[in-house]
């Protein structure tokens, strides 16, 4: 059974359902409608008959009533109408989140919760669950702050013990200057990202004073330098050296440690015993010795801003040409020529940014489409023309490009890993080649000259090694030289663990006066003690079975590049955990700081110019539930 058709607009309407269309009885019109819709008939009438429209509604707000006899009242004069009222399913937990859902992840001001409007539709709700609920700008911002500050406490235990990733950069809104940091790690099923903070700068941007801020933060959650592996930052002279201010504390700091360790331990006789244990494998750990105690914190240049730069260096060779299709496409945006455009059913012309390559490219690729018009038109607008030649170069950059483009959006994702982005490069690099233009070649020996300040790079490097799918394309010099990386990390792994029972109590035995004297007095127990610190020491060195694992993975066949990843690791996890543990530290290596670039992005977003004002604390409580995905953004 169908719904009742009561909208009266039909009358006007007579309906052949064979062939499905309505038309209308007005006089004069005659129009026929595809279908039945009650809207669209009365949309015809409102905009063809607008007079018709208006007395049907006058009709319908006042239909004809029966008039009453003398002496009788209505019924509607001695009863009071209430409007309708409906019951709401709604906590007050769910109105306070709902509330600052609002101002966080929908970015609307504080003051809406004073609105009129606003408080039309709270109001009623407040005073129905009672005097305990109370919504206005400032309890709604204190209830950012203390949710900002729960999600801190949360992130603080679950990057407590875990050696970190580190990405920064620096961003400029409305006059006010922030530096966004993200924190990234494995939890063994993929990327883990975290937005640690957007933190207003007040100083000039040195290196000092950058430095300065991500230790402030840190400390914030209680994350020592001895967790950071590494910082990915853009080629900013100011953002590297203040990655390797950084790195200079960090091995000052376990520096600091090993002259401690050599105090207290006897460093020589572990090595003497232990190479008597193993003969065979004196010679390399005697060598990992000589070098395993150093920091590990390496900084990484973010390989989108590379290869933006890589391109920029080869579009100065195109630059005459740009220039000259730039001009082409401001004089097809005028208003005569997008006019006549528009009656051709053609697309409009793009004008790009200087500064951003993809605009360029996308310029020139329209161009391209409407190079046709453009031909056409010449004769009568002469700033339309192009030479074939030109037009054959403007076509030649464009091709040349798309490779680049097509790479700059893979290294956008979320999950990219190290042996991933090395696959997306070498791919970019081959098809560009493949080309055979001068542009193209140009743009080739651009990405190649780049490409060094990326793949040089320890953690780089370690992290393709660990990744089966991409590890033979590393030589075998790379690959010895980065097991001494990964030896590194594993011992700042180990360092960031507590002590194990043994170690804890031999350091106790040296602590406490009273059980040094009783050992003393037993010569048996003083035996026993040395042989108890032999060991734990030898268990403490672990280079010789993580080095030993490191050779026996590196001899695996080749997982196919369509393989996933964490999904082929996960089979580790309990044969070799120590080896999965590694990789696990070092696989999620962030190659680019594209989700800080996003954090920029809500940034623009909360900081509107309404809002331009926002103290800077309560800016950054919005913007790390934002961020951290609070409310399922």
């Amino acid at each position: 059974m169908g719904r009742n058709q009561e909208n009266p607009m039909r009358k006007h309407f007579s309906f052949n359902a064979a062939s499905n269309k309505s038309t209308c009885q007005v006089e004069g019109c005659g129009i026929e409608i595809i279908g039945n819709h009650g809207g669209n008939l009365q949309r015809h009438i409102q905009r063809r008959h607008p007079e018709l429209f208006e007395k049907s509604l006058q009709d319908l707000q006042n239909p004809n009533k029966r008039p009453a006899a003398d002496g009788q009242n209505t019924l509607d004069s001695v009863m009071v109408k209430k409007p309708r009222q409906a019951q709401v399913a709604l906590t007050p937990e769910t109105l306070k989140e709902a509330c600052l859902e609002l101002v966080t992840v929908n970015g609307r001001p504080f003051s809406l919760m004073e609105d009129s409007g606003f408080r039309k539709i709270i109001d009623p709700i407040q005073n129905a669950m009672g005097k305990n609920v109370t919504i206005n700008s400032s309890n709604i911002r204190d209830m950012v702050s203390e949710i900002a500050q729960d999600e801190r406490e949360k992130l603080e235990t679950e990057l407590s013990g875990r050696l970190l990733m580190l990405k920064i950069d620096s961003a400029t809104c409305r006059d006010r200057s922030v530096l966004g940091i993200n924190v990234q790690y494995s939890d063994g099923k993929g990327v883990v990202l975290r937005t640690l903070a957007v933190r207003d700068l007040t100083e000039r941007h040195t290196s000092e004073y950058i430095s300065s801020v991500v230790m402030d933060v840190l400390r914030q959650y209680n994350i020592s330098l001895q967790q950071v592996y590494s910082v990915t930052s853009d080629n900013g002279a100011n953002m590297l050296k203040a990655v390797s201010l950084l790195s200079d504390i960090q091995e000052r700091a376990v520096s600091n440690e090993d002259a401690t360790c050599e105090e207290t331990e006897e460093i020589g006789e572990d090595v003497e015993m232990v190479g008597e244990d193993e003969g065979s494998q004196e010679e390399p750990i005697l060598q990992l010795d000589s070098v395993s105690h150093g920091h590990v914190l390496r900084s990484v240049r973010c390989a989108a801003h590379t290869l933006q730069l890589a391109v920029d260096d080869s579009l100065k060779q195109a630059s005459n040409i740009i220039a000259k299709a730039r001009r082409v496409a401001k004089r097809l945006r005028s208003q005569n020529v997008v006019c006549v455009l528009k009656r051709m059913g053609h697309k409009r012309a793009i004008v790009d940014c200087a500064t951003r390559w993809h605009s360029t490219h996308d310029m020139l690729q329209r161009l391209l489409e409407l190079k046709t018009f453009c031909e056409d038109m010449a004769p009568t607008i002469p700033d339309l023309h192009l030479s074939e030649s030109e037009w054959e170069y403007v076509s030649n950059t464009v091709d040349a490009l798309k490779p680049a483009k097509i790479a700059t959006k893979c290294l956008q994702s979320d999950q990219l890993t190290a042996g991933e982005f090395y696959g997306i490069w070498l791919k970019c690099s081959l098809d560009t080649e493949k080309l055979a233009s001068p542009f193209a070649r140009k743009v080739a020996q651009c990405i190649k000259a780049r490409q060094s300040t990326l793949f040089d790079n320890d953690a780089f490097i370690a992290a393709v090694f660990l990744d089966p799918r991409y590890r033979l394309f590393l030589t075998e010099c790379q690959t010895e030289k980065e097991k001494i990386h990964l030896y590194r990390t594993w011992e700042a792994i180990q360092n960031l663990e507590p002590r194990n029972a043994a170690s804890g109590s031999d350091v106790c035995a040296a602590a406490s006066p009273t059980q040094s004297q009783t050992s003393s007095d037993d010569e048996i127990e003083h035996l026993l003690m040395e042989k108890e610190r032999d060991t734990s020491s030898t268990q403490r060195r672990p280079h010789v079975s993580i080095v030993s694992l490191l050779d026996t993975y590196s001899k695996e066949a080749r997982l196919r590049r369509t393989e996933d990843l964490f999904q082929y690791w996960a089979r580790y996890s309990v044969s070799n955990p120590d080896l999965y543990k590694l990789a696990m530290s070092v696989i999620p290596l962030p190659v680019t700081q594209v989700s800080v670039e996003r954090a920029f992005s809500s940034l623009k977003f909360i900081l509107s110019p309404l809002r331009s004002s926002l103290n800077e604390k309560v800016l950054e409580d919005i913007l790390l539930v934002r961020l951290n995905k609070q409310y399922g953004l």
